[in-house]
């Protein structure tokens, strides 16, 4: 079952609603990117990946391990650049759903992220 997306700021770290997360001019050319809050010692990454269809907005977190998908910088995806790649174990999931394809999570998903997209950019929702 796919879980009920995240509103970011009920969580800890979250953003309050309204706050911009990045405009999609600034995504680089491979169309990924991570973006970290923190507050004291809590820590929130989501990953965005632009895709044929938009860009999707996921926490940046391995629902096998608990790492971030990424392990040095905001390539997210795997060689074929059609599924998002955990760097830890080769879990891959499906960009549109987050579903885990393949890899130790395999049925699991990455947890999506409430936002608003306007006026070419992306904001908390």
């Amino acid at each position: 079952m796919r879980p009920t997306p995240l509103e970011l700021e009920d969580l800890p770290a979250g953003p309050p609603t309204g706050t911009l997360l990045v405009r999609l001019d600034d995504l680089p050319a491979h169309g990924g990117k991570e973006l970290v809050f923190r507050d004291g010692t809590m820590v929130l990454r989501l990953l965005l990946q632009r895709t044929d269809k938009g860009v999707v907005v996921y926490e940046n977190r391995c629902p096998h391990a608990g790492t971030p998908l990424n392990m040095f910088d905001d390539k997210f995806l795997d060689i074929s650049g059609k599924r998002l790649l955990c760097r830890t174990h080769g879990a891959l999931f499906d960009m549109a759903s987050g579903l885990c394809v393949r890899g130790p999570c395999k049925g699991d998903h990455l947890r999506s992220v409430q936002v608003e997209m306007k006026d070419g950019a992306i904001y908390s929702a």
